[in-house]
């Protein structure tokens, strides 16, 4: 029984489906043809028109230039006339008429409205015209005075009797060739009011129907007769771009004099009957289309209904049979193939239908899953061949497994049936782990049974184990990889001491120029491989997250003074201009790490230096009170060779370099910029680029500031001027150094100071050496034979005791390193390789600190 409440819609035969889909299909692809059509024609058209205005204002101008040279011409062969110019000199006046009329009756085409001579003493001769228009004598003599300046075309509005009247005037000077004199100047006129002969004579040549010549919204001329359909003023205020597919089309085109824009204007007006045609035509074949499809709809449902009405018929006919006796009865077959195959497709139904249900009894039989039907109150209802397997006659520690699982998965069973669902459980049967996925199944939506699904994970946990141990083996190899760069540090910076600390012997010692070029390019190689190498350590530790910030107070203003002591010289021998702005107060005291602030700076400007040739640096830092704390913000713009839009966006990774071969000519790590990242985000600040390939790049970078008083008044940096003498008496000092260059390069700077060293080559022998002789300083080495650097400071600092100041002298660079010399008692650590000023600036702190407090 149907329900009451069901809404029965009266049905549609498939004819009509059918016919509405055709006329559907077809009205589209027409429409979309004719529209289509419509549109690329129109654009054709519109192009067409703007073409043709294009030309129409083109002719119009050269119409207009052609007139105005034609005047100028027979001006300047009337000026040159020595037979007008005599009649000058002699003031007969008479023969000037005639003379000017034999030339008007020759060339009455190129006559120009006013004509009158001036000498010296004023004006000498008037055609008369001039009166004619109503322009009075004293506004003739004002024509005259702007126009006396030169021999172009001038522009001019002067008032006249009727109306205000625009004129075209020039002037030619009358010049005797015997005396070479200005006798006088002849001025011809064009009046623009109401010339209709000079607008015909650019109607003709343009192919316009009307021209209108006009200033402002003032109409000057015009061919309008009066018998076309609109007016001056309609053209005038009508919108240029009014489509089309009007009556006419409207052209405006702003005149030149002189190749100067005036402002005259001329307004074409053509005939648009084609694009009107062309738009009727469109109308016409798609009320046609629109019939077309009307006709063919009707046509379709009729023979369609004829058609296939029989066959639909017998195809219901047989479906309803089946569906109501359930007989197996063979499909009759249809004419109509789609027909027949529906009911080919429905003879099958029941038979597929039946292999449908074997199917899915096979699945939960042959599944290597275990799969457990429940039923709603947590009751067992089936379980397949594998659960069965697992589960059954299966026993841990005497208790069955299938009572286990029974007792961990009911009351989840008992909740999915009662609409809590969930996603996946996880049960211990055993040695082995499985994870259950349940599966309400619905009938008249009312959950009657569940199915649970297991799969076998213990794999998985297996896996997640070996995943743990792994990792611990991955932070042990991270611990060996620390190890290892500490060790190759100390193996790179050794060499490489000896080869700055040559270098630096041999600049105070070569003369030739051959030889101090040599030198240069040792310490500059030496260098650059210790950034390398600098490079390299910090990224590791930052990488391992051994990368500390030391903050410290200092004065604001020294990163700006500091850049400029060390890159205006930088700047200089590169021929390159560096411009430093800034408006950090001097007074202005911060907490932050000023090491790590410079490193960034450094290696912004070093990137600058490097891929700059020519042009120059900007830095520019600014104190933003904006943000909440203050925050220093920085520009560091150069005019290099930029970075294309491909490198910016992997700029900040590290190792990475832009990619094209004269950049990677310049070497580097390719880390520096992924440490100015790495330092940025440790100071909670910021960084952004902008470059453009060979005009130069900027970096824009932001670092919040912890604004303090000073608790004390902060140290003046001692002077980089190297003063070799130092002491004023001769220091004893210990070298502890294995390696024998480095021990060298020691002693060698240390005699500059007039200091007797004493070498040592490992621990034992320097605790030797101290209980038995005094020294004033130890310089001791990190990793030596038999009792290493770190080991040999405690003993004598803490074991012994031994009242000597002790300067650690590491290779590895590490922090670690570093604190633990200072936690076994050195008073100061020197990194290698070891410069001159490095030295110097130690061995300062040791007059400074010890020396002058004994």
């Amino acid at each position: 029984m149907k329900p009451q409440n069901m809404i029965i819609k009266p049905k549609k035969h498939i004819a009509n489906f059918v016919s509405y889909a055709i006329v559907m299909v077809l009205g589209v692809l027409i429409v979309t043809v004719l529209f289509q059509s419509y549109q690329i024609s129109s654009r054709l058209m519109s192009q067409e028109v703007k073409r043709t205005s294009r030309q129409t204002s083109n002719l119009v101008q050269s119409l207009f230039d052609y007139r105005l040279s034609t005047v100028q011409i027979h001006q300047d062969s009337s000026a040159q006339s020595q037979s007008l110019v005599k009649m000058i000199e002699h003031q007969n006046l008479r023969p000037i008429d005639q003379y000017f009329n034999r030339v008007d009756q020759r060339e009455i085409t190129n006559t120009p409205d006013i004509r009158f001579i001036t000498t010296t003493k004023g004006q000498f001769w008037d055609d008369g015209n001039a009166q004619f228009y109503g322009i009075a004598e004293h506004s003739l003599h004002n024509i005259i005075s702007r126009v006396a300046f030169n021999s172009n075309w001038h522009l001019i509005a002067t008032p006249s009797q009727l109306n205000t009247m625009y004129l075209l005037i020039r002037r030619s000077p009358m010049v005797d060739q015997k005396t070479g004199e200005v006798s006088g100047y002849l001025y011809v006129g064009i009046v623009l009011n109401n010339n209709y002969a000079l607008l015909e004579t650019m109607r003709d040549g343009s192919n316009s129907e009307s021209l209108i010549l006009t200033v402002g919204s003032h109409v000057l001329a015009t061919t309008l007769s009066g018998s076309e359909a609109y007016s001056a003023a309609d053209i005038v205020q009508s919108k240029q771009d009014k489509g089309i597919y009007n009556e006419y089309m409207v052209s405006r085109a702003t005149l030149m004099v002189e190749g100067v824009s005036t402002y005259l204007k001329v307004y074409s007006v053509q005939n648009n009957h084609n694009a009107l045609s062309l738009r009727n035509n469109y109308y016409f074949w798609m009320a046609f289309a629109l019939v077309a499809m009307v006709i063919v709809a009707f046509l379709t449902r009729w023979w369609l209904q004829r058609r296939i009405e029989s066959e639909i018929s017998s195809l219901m006919s047989y479906t309803h049979q089946v569906a109501k006796k359930g007989d197996n009865k063979s499909f009759p077959g249809s004419l109509i193939y789609e027909f027949d195959h529906f009911g080919r497709t429905l003879e099958n139904t029941f038979s597929r239908l039946a292999e449908q249900e074997k199917q899915f009894e096979d699945l939960f039989n042959y599944t290597t899953s275990p799969m457990l039907l429940w039923g709603a109150d947590g009751s067992l209802i089936k379980m397949n061949p594998s659960a069965k397997e697992e589960f059954l006659n299966q026993y841990e520690n005497g208790e069955s497994l299938f009572t286990m699982l029974a007792e961990q998965l009911q009351g989840l069973i008992q909740d999915t049936t009662r609409g809590h669902l969930t996603s996946s459980v996880l049960t211990e049967l055993g040695s082995k782990m499985f994870r259950w996925n349940l599966s309400p199944i619905t009938v008249n939506n009312e959950i009657q049974s569940v199915i649970a699904q297991g799969h076998d994970i213990t794999t998985i946990i297996e896996a997640e184990k070996q995943s743990r141990i792994a990792r611990k083996e991955a932070e042990e190899s991270a611990k060996l990889r620390a190890d290892f760069l500490a060790q190759m540090s100390h193996e790179l910076r050794t060499p490489l001491n000896g080869i700055l600390g040559v270098s630096q012997l041999l600049q105070r010692t070569v003369e030739t120029k051959e030889q101090i070029e040599q030198v240069k390019v040792l310490c500059s190689s030496g260098e650059h491989l210790l950034a390398v190498l600098s490079d390299i350590l910090d990224f590791s530790r930052i990488e391992q997250g051994k990368f500390t910030l030391k903050p410290t107070e200092f004065r604001l203003a020294d990163l700006a003074m500091t850049i400029q002591q060390i890159y205006y010289p930088l700047c200089r021998d590169e021929q390159l201009t560096l411009e430093v702005n800034t408006d950090i107060p001097h007074t202005m005291y911060v907490r932050n790490d000023q090491v790590r602030i410079n490193q960034i700076l450094f290696n912004l400007l070093n990137n600058a230096t490097k891929f700059t040739h020519e042009g120059g640096i900007t830095v520019d830092m600014h104190i933003n009170d904006s943000t909440s704390p203050l925050s220093l913000d920085i520009k560091v713009s150069d005019t290099g060779i930029g970075i294309s839009e491909e490198d910016l966006r992997v700029v900040f990774e590290p190792f990475m370099q832009a990619g094209t071969p004269h950049v990677r000519e310049y070497g580097g790590s390719g880390l520096g910029l992924a440490i100015v990242k790495n330092l940025l985000t440790m100071l909670e600040g910021h960084i952004s680029v902008t470059s453009r390939v060979n005009q130069g790049t900027q970096f824009t970078l932001s670092i919040p500031l912890d604004v303090v008083v000073p608790s004390k008044s902060l140290p003046t940096p001692d002077s980089d001027v190297i003063d070799f003498t130092l002491f004023n008496r001769q220091l004893s000092v210990l070298l502890v150094e294995d390696n024998h260059t480095n021990a060298f390069i020691a002693k060698a700077f240390c005699e500059k100071y007039n200091i007797k060293t004493d070498w040592v080559t490992d621990g034992y022998k320097a605790i030797e050496k101290l209980q038995t002789q005094h020294f004033d300083l130890v310089l001791m080495d990190n990793q030596l034979p038999q009792l290493g650097g770190v080991e040999a400071t405690a003993r004598i600092k803490q074991e012994l005791q031994l009242p000597v100041v002790v300067y650690a002298c590491t290779a590895d660079g590490m922090d670690a390193t570093r604190d633990a010399f200072f936690a076994a008692g050195a008073d100061y650590v020197l990194v290698k390789p070891i410069k001159e000023i490095s030295l110097y600036r130690a061995l300062q702190y040791f007059k400074n600190q010890h020396l002058e407090s004994t």
